[in-house]
């Protein structure tokens, strides 16, 4: 059953949030599945004003409302659809109906990052960035025009930077460069004092918003993510996930200072250092730039790939939760600021 009061209840702060141009050594993830299939349920915002929530469908000038409103920046996971008097209902938990008309359907990112099965020539980088102008040196003078563009979740090799102006440019090809300002680049990360050899670990790079995935010395995969924007930033260090959670209910800041959200049926989450968490973020695609509330936010197909991925594992595929233990620890994750 849904935490529907939870989701409606006053609190403080409680949980913080959070294409391909393939090189040979990479592979591209899974094909591409349908929208509907790339999260465990469908989404829907409360956009601009409150939301009344009903016991049951029906005429809603004859039936009093539940008592609670749902504010702005509330997201709900809809159950099921119900058809009453010619108008759309969707049931968000047991005896809780919200109008369709009144709350705004979301559509989930549908970028996904990269497989490595090889040992990479040059590190990776994703482009952040719709239209970024290729030339065939740094800097953008009226002498060196584009001769080409990339569009952004594009992966492209990275061979270096060069300073040009007042900016920092990348190559990432013979005589291609682009604006660092707008590419994420994966740095290779030493494995970190105390995780061993044969482990696998998460890399988070907040200087980058990147992440990627090890097994050993060994990179396994490599994405975009979204970590705390200011004042929430993600908390730098060394820790292990202690709880994973197939989907669970978020909610915090205050209405009246502009920072509440209340999401409902988040999926996949690791909390790794306290209740700061990966998890699956299906309200925005802002993939490569800070987002969050403290989170590290992962686009659907990422965050599913990741939790299957890491440890503990689930006792069977439809648990709901499993807690880290010595028998099952959970997988490391490093949170740090690169240099580049």
């Amino acid at each position: 059953m849904k935490r529907w009061t939870d989701l409606l209840r006053p609190l403080p702060l409680l949980v913080l949030l959070s294409v391909l141009l393939v090189t040979p050594s990479l592979a591209a993830g899974p094909e591409p599945i349908a929208e509907a299939a790339l999260l465990p349920y469908e989404y829907a915002r409360v956009w601009q004003k409150p939301v009344s929530v009903y016991a049951a469908p029906g005429d809603p000038a004859r039936m009093p409302p539940i008592d609670t409103l749902l504010p702005p920046d509330s997201w709900v996971s809809i159950d099921e659809v119900v058809e009453q008097d010619g108008r759309q209902w969707y049931r968000i938990a047991n005896q809780a109906y919200v109008l369709a008309e009144d709350v705004l359907p979301g559509a989930p990112s549908l970028f996904h990052g990269v497989t490595i099965t090889q040992t990479l020539t040059y590190p990776l980088a994703f482009i952040a960035t719709q239209g970024l102008n290729v030339r065939a040196r740094p800097g953008a003078t009226p002498d060196n025009p584009p001769i080409a563009a990339v569009n952004r979740y594009d992966v492209v090799d990275y061979l270096g930077s060069q300073p040009a102006g007042d900016a920092i440019w990348h190559q990432i090809g013979d005589n291609q460069y682009v604006h660092g300002a707008y590419v994420r680049v994966v740095y290779p990360v030493q494995r970190p004092a105390g995780v061993h050899a044969d482990a696998r670990w998460i890399a988070v790079d907040l200087a980058q918003q990147t992440l990627s995935a090890y097994e050993g010395d060994r990179m396994v995969f490599a994405t975009l993510v979204s970590t705390g924007r200011p004042p929430w930033f993600t908390p730098k260090g060394l820790n292990r996930i202690w709880i994973k959670q197939q989907t669970g209910d978020m909610q915090g800041g205050i209405v009246e200072r502009g920072d509440y959200y209340a999401l409902q049926d988040v999926p996949w989450i690791m909390y790794f250092n306290r209740d700061v968490g990966l998890h699956a973020a299906y309200w925005h695609d802002r993939f490569g730039y800070p987002s969050s509330h403290g989170c590290v936010n992962l686009s659907p197909r990422d965050a599913k790939w990741l939790f299957d991925w890491a440890t503990p594992q689930l006792p069977f595929p439809d648990s709901s939760h499993v807690y880290a233990s010595q028998n099952n620890p959970g997988t490391w994750v490093y949170v740090y600021a690169s240099s580049g």
